[in-house]
C-alpha cells in the first residue's frame, strides 16, 4: 500500500524525539537488509536448493466415510468439485467466474483494467519467458513441464473482478497494492491461499468408492497435483503478489498439507517427483513465515497469529529437524503469547468483530489440536534446543522460561484452555437462531480451513440484485458459501472439550470425522460446567463485557446489542461505529440488521459508508461520525477513539430485560447519547428510548431492515409480523444496501425517525 508523504509528517510529529530516532535507524537498516536480498534474489534463484523426497508426516485415517455419503453431501461436493475442475471460484463477491490468463473482467465500482494475455498451449519457453525473473526462469519451466499436457493453468495474479493484474516478476516487497481505484489486492491472496482443495480430495474418496456421478477418482488427484505444480511454477518464492503477505502464505502451506494428508489417507499416490516439490514448497512457506513475520511490538492481529499457524504447520508435517524443531518450539510460544494478547479474559477477540473473532477462534483451534500430536520424543528434543541458533524477533525463549510444559499431555497452560473454550463459548451465545452471527465490526470473509463450508444451492434469479456479483452464467443453480454461520467452530471443540452443548443440535460433518481421527481420543477436560444459565424455562442472556456485546434470547426474540471498545487496544482497524447498534431477528428471521462491510481497499468512499454511524441502527448527528478516521487509504484500518461506550445497567427484572447504555462524548463533542432498551419477551415488546445530553441537539434514529415494508402509517409501520411506532411524526425510508459477505451487496430499507432531545421506538410482536 502506498502511503503519502502527509503520512509520514504525522508519525515524526507525534512521535517523542528518543523513539523517532530508534525508529528511524531500524527502518534504515531494515532498507539496507531489503535491499541486499532484492539483489541476491535478482542474481540466484529463490527456489531451494535442497531437493529430496523425504515423507511428509501423516495425521488422518479415517476408516469411516458414512458421514460423507450422505445425499446431500455427495451433491455438495459433486457441485463444487466440477466447478474446481473448470477452475471457477467465487471470492469475495467474484461470482463463479473461471479464473485464467487474459480473462475479460466485468470490473469494479465502474473501474476495469485489461492486463493480461490468454495462454497458448505451449509446454516450453515461449509462454513463461518474459513472465518469470531470470533467475528463476530455469526452474520454474522444468516444474511446468511436470503438469499434465492438457491443463489449463490458473491465472494466480490477477484481481478477477476489475481485470488488475501483477506481475510475476516484481520482487515480493516491491509489490504495491491500494493504489488504483476498484483494484483489491484480495482477490488473488484468496484464489491463492487454495482453501478449495480439500474438496478436491473428498470428491477423490466418493468417486474411489465408486459412487455415481463422479469421474475417475485419479482426475481429482491430478488436478490437485496440477494446481500445486501450476502455482509453484509460476510464483517462485519471494516474487509476486502471493508472496507479499505472509499472512496468505502461512494459510496456503496449511491447506496444501492438509489436503495433501486427506488424499493420501483416501488412498491417492503420487509420482515422486512432485512429492519433492510439495515438501521443498512446504519448507519454503515455513521459511518464508519465519523470516517475515507480521509481528509488532506494539500491536499484531490475526494476520501474524497466521504467520505462527503457517509456520507450525510446515513445521508438523516436514520431517524432524533442527531447523523445524525451532519452529514448532517457536510456535508454542507465540501460541500462548497470542491466545494472551488477542483474546480478552471473557473469550472474545480484541479485534471487535465477530466475523474476525472466528478466524481467530478457527486458527487457535486447529493449531492447538496439531499441538496435541507431537510425540513424545519429539517433545524431548524440543527441552534441549539451542535456542540463540533461531534469530527473531520475538526472541525465542529457552524451554526453562516458557509457559507451556511439554511433561503434560495439555501442553499448554490452564489458562490458555479456558480462554479458548470460551471464545467458543463467545460464538455459540451470539448466533441466532437461523444459524447466522450477527455482524458486528468487519467481516472480510476470511478463513484458515474450508473443511466443510456451509453451502446453500441458490438460483440465479435471486443474485440479479446483488450489487457487484456475478452468478454462474450457464447454470441455473449454483452453490452460494454462507459466511455467517459459524457452527463449524462448536462441532469441533465439542470433541475437543466434550461438550454436548457446543453441538447442540448440529449434525455431525466431514470436518467432525476429521477431528475425530486428528485427536485420536485425546480430549481437554472441560473448564466450564456445560450449562447455558437459565431465567425461568424460555429466556437466556449473556454479557460479554471486553468485547461489548450483550446478547438476549426468547422462544421468538434474538437481541444482540453493541456497546464497548472499538477494539485493537483503541486502533479500531475492523471495529465500525455501531456503538449501541443491535441486531434483532424474530420468529427466527432476521429484521434488524447490521449493514455489514462490502469492500476495503478498492473503494474508500464505500469502505467508510459502509462502517459510518449513518448506516448502524443506532442514532447519528448529520455529519458527524461516533469515532473518526482520517480520509482516503489512510484511515482504511484505524479510527481515532473519540467517544466512550459504556454499560451501565445489564439486568433481568421480573421477567424483563433492561439494557442501559452510553456513549459519552459523541464524536469528540460535549454531546452524550443514552439508550435504553427494555425488552418483555412474555408481551413480544421491545421498547428503546434514545437520549441525547449535553446541547440543545437534534438526532436521527436509524434501524436497517432486510423486510420489505409492508404498510407505512405516519409514525408506524408493519414489518411482517411486527409492527414498529415511533414517538415522532413519521418514519422516513430509505433505500439502502446491505452486505452479508465481503465484495457483495444486497438492496435493503432503511427506517429514519428525525427527533430532537429523546425519541422513543416500539416493536411490538403480533
Amino acid at each position: 500500500m502506498i502511503k503519502p508523504i502527509s503520512h509520514y509528517i504525522h508519525i515524526i510529529k507525534s512521535t517523542p524525539p528518543d523513539r523517532l530516532a530508534g525508529k528511524i535507524s531500524k527502518k534504515i537498516t531494515s532498507k539496507i537488509h531489503c535491499t541486499i536480498k532484492r539483489i541476491r534474489d535478482k542474481k540466484q534463484t529463490t527456489y531451494s536448493s535442497h531437493l529430496n523426497n523425504p515423507a511428509l508426516c501423516s495425521y488422518f485415517n479415517i476408516t469411516d466415510n458414512s458421514t460423507l455419503k450422505q445425499a446431500e453431501r455427495v451433491s455438495q461436493v459433486k457441485l463444487l468439485s466440477d466447478l474446481y475442475l473448470d477452475h471457477r471460484f467465487d471470492l469475495l463477491g467474484s461470482g463463479w467466474v473461471q479464473v485464467k490468463h487474459g480473462m475479460e473482467c466485468r470490473g469494479l465500482e465502474g473501474y476495469s483494467y485489461e492486463m493480461g494475455s490468454p495462454y497458448e498451449n505451449d509446454k516450453h519457453e515461449k509462454w513463461l519467458t518474459g513472465r518469470i525473473n531470470d533467475s528463476n526462469l530455469k526452474e520454474s519451466q522444468r516444474i511446468w513441464n511436470l503438469i499434465d499436457e492438457h491443463y489449463i493453468p490458473i491465472d494466480w495474479h490477477v484481481d478477477f473482478k476489475s481485470g488488475y493484474r501483477w506481475s510475476e516478476k516484481t520482487w515480493y516487497r516491491d509489490i504495491t497494492f491500494a493504489h488504483l481505484p476498484g483494484v483489491d489486492v484480495k482477490l488473488p491472496w484468496e484464489l491463492a491461499r487454495m482453501q478449495h482443495l480439500p474438496q478436491l480430495a473428498w470428491a477423490f474418496m466418493l468417486a474411489k468408492d465408486g459412487v455415481d456421478g463422479f469421474d475417475s477418482p485419479e482426475k481429482y488427484a491430478r488436478e490437485f497435483r496440477n494446481q500445486i505444480l501450476d502455482f509453484i511454477a509460476t510464483n517462485p518464492p519471494r516474487y509476486g503478489v502471493n508472496w507479499n503477505c505472509t499472512m496468505d502464505v502461512g494459510i496456503r502451506v496449511a491447506n496444501w498439507l492438509i489436503s495433501y494428508d486427506l488424499f493420501r489417507g483416501f488412498g491417492a499416490t503420487f509420482d515422486s517427483e512432485f512429492e519433492s516439490l510439495l515438501t521443498r514448497s512446504a519448507y519454503e512457506h515455513g521459511k518464508h513465515c519465519i523470516e517475515n513475520l507480521e509481528y509488532f511490538p506494539e500491536f499484531r492481529s490475526n494476520h501474524y497469529l497466521s504467520n505462527i499457524a503457517g509456520l507450525l504447520f510446515a513445521a508438523n508435517y516436514l520431517p524432524e529437524t533442527r531447523e523445524t524443531d525451532l519452529w514448532i518450539a517457536f510456535s508454542l510460544q507465540e501460541l500462548v503469547s497470542e491466545m494472551g494478547h488477542e483474546f480478552q479474559s471473557d473469550g472474545s477477540n480484541f479485534e471487535a468483530s465477530t466475523s474476525y473473532h472466528r478466524l481467530s477462534t478457527e486458527i487457535m483451534l486447529y493449531c492447538s489440536m496439531f499441538c496435541l500430536r507431537l510425540t513424545p520424543e519429539r517433545c524431548e528434543k524440543l527441552k534441549e534446543l539451542d535456542v540463540s541458533t533461531l534469530t527473531v524477533i520475538p526472541q525465542l525463549q529457552k524451554y526453562s522460561k516458557q509457559s507451556y510444559q511439554l511433561d503434560t499431555d495439555e501442553i499448554f497452560p490452564v489458562w490458555y484452555w479456558e480462554r479458548l473454550e470460551r471464545a467458543v463459548e463467545f460464538t455459540m451465545h451470539i448466533t441466532a437462531p437461523n444459524g447466522e452471527i450477527p455482524q458486528f465490526g468487519d467481516n472480510d470473509s476470511g478463513r484458515f480451513l474450508k473443511l466443510w463450508p456451509s453451502i446453500a444451492v441458490v438460483t440465479n434469479a435471486s443474485a440479479i440484485a446483488c450489487v457487484g456479483y456475478n452468478s454462474q452464467a450457464d447454470s441455473e443453480n449454483y452453490p452460494d458459501e454462507i459466511i455467517l454461520d459459524h457452527g463449524h467452530l462448536m462441532i469441533i471443540a465439542g470433541d475437543l472439550f466434550g461438550r454436548d452443548d457446543f453441538k447442540g443440535v448440529l449434525c455431525e460433518t466431514p470436518e467432525s470425522v476429521l477431528v475425530h481421527s486428528l485427536l485420536t481420543g485425546k480430549t481437554i477436560h472441560s473448564f466450564r460446567t456445560g450449562q447455558i444459565p437459565l431465567v425461568g424455562q424460555s429466556l437466556q442472556t449473556w454479557a460479554y463485557p471486553d468485547f461489548g456485546l450483550y446478547i438476549l434470547r426468547s422462544q421468538r426474540i434474538y437481541l444482540a446489542i453493541r456497546c464497548g471498545s472499538i477494539g485493537q487496544q483503541g486502533i479500531g482497524g475492523h471495529a465500525h461505529n455501531d456503538q449501541l447498534s443491535f441486531e434483532l431477528h424474530v420468529d427466527g428471521v432476521p429484521l434488524i440488521i447490521d449493514p455489514g462491510t462490502y469492500l476495503y481497499t478498492p473503494n474508500p468512499a464505500k469502505r467508510n459508508l459502509f462502517r459510518s454511524t449513518e448506516q448502524h441502527n443506532t442514532v447519528f448527528l448529520p455529519g458527524v461520525e461516533q469515532h473518526h478516521w482520517k480520509d482516503g487509504q489512510r484511515g482504511i484500518f484505524c479510527m481515532k477513539d473519540k467517544a466512550a461506550a459504556v454499560c451501565e445497567t445489564w439486568d433481568i427484572e421480573k421477567g424483563c430485560v433492561l439494557f442501559l447504555g452510553q456513549l459519552r462524548g459523541y464524536g469528540g463533542r460535549p454531546v452524550d447519547h443514552l439508550r435504553e432498551i427494555r425488552v418483555d419477551p412474555n408481551q413480544g415488546v421491545i421498547e428503546i428510548c434514545d437520549t441525547l445530553r449535553g446541547s440543545d441537539t437534534s438526532g436521527i434514529v436509524s434501524f436497517l431492515t432486510p423486510k420489505p415494508v409492508v404498510t407505512a402509517d405516519g409514525p408506524s409501520l408493519q414489518l411482517g409480523l411486527v409492527s414498529l411506532e415511533s414517538s415522532s411524526e413519521a418514519f422516513e425510508l430509505r433505500t439502502s444496501t446491505y452486505s452479508s459477505k465481503y465484495g457483495m451487496a444486497t438492496p435493503a430499507v432503511r427506517i429514519c425517525a428525525r427527533f430532537k432531545n429523546s425519541h422513543s421506538a416500539r416493536f411490538s410482536l403480533h
